[in-house]
């Protein structure tokens, strides 16, 4: 559900220069609504950040509508949630 809030938004850019905070906000609510994450330690966005193009080019592809790039963009999203957690378990220890 995550990957396609975002992905939907981001293939749609309704907001224009401000199309992947609102999908990346986006993503971060349908991660604690669906009790995935429900108190919001995960942060994808530093392994969004890290990604760079490959982040772009898969939000394009997940945009065409083929299964190969709905994949792939599916894949980084999990990819970086993953990152994320473990992110958030760095920022954890750091401050415990």
């Amino acid at each position: 559900m995550v990957a396609v809030v975002q992905g939907e938004l981001l293939a749609l850019r309704p907001f224009g220069s401000a199309d992947g905070v609102v999908a990346r906000a986006a993503g971060r609510l349908a991660m604690m609504s669906s009790g995935l994450d429900p108190d919001g330690l995960v942060v994808p966005e530093v392994a969004y950040l890290r990604f760079g193009p490959r982040y772009r080019s898969a939000a394009r592809e997940f945009g065409a509508g083929e299964a190969s790039g709905v994949t792939a963009w599916l894949l980084l999203v999990c990819d970086s949630l993953i990152a994320g957690a473990r992110e958030g378990g760095s920022i954890a220890d750091a401050a415990g």
